[in-house]
């Protein structure tokens, strides 16, 4: 029931500016456009897959740390428990 010629020429417009959108739009409602992506999926799926790994990742390698850290602090953390000497300036100057 397209009678009205103004929105025939509308139509003529739209079909010669964006033939895609003119054949949604006269192909009616219920019609199915391309499936959606899928890109959000592998986000969740890589997401999960890091929250699993992190923590099996991250214990050894946290333990590692903090041992290395130990082995070379405490001799630095001793060292500052020693007493300290008398300072005694040299009565002679170096030659």
């Amino acid at each position: 029931m397209d009678d009205d010629p103004v929105l025939r020429a509308l139509g003529e417009a739209l079909a010669r500016d964006d033939p895609d959108l003119a054949a949604r739009l006269a192909a009616g409602p219920g019609t199915l456009g391309p499936p959606p992506g899928r890109g959000a999926l592998w986000v969740v799926v890589l997401g999960a897959v890091v929250v699993v790994a992190a923590p099996l990742l991250l214990g050894p390698a946290a333990f590692g740390l903090m041992a290395l850290l130990v082995l070379i602090g405490c001799p630095f953390a001793f060292s500052c428990w020693l007493p300290a000497g008398e300072w005694r300036p040299d009565d002679d100057p170096p030659s």
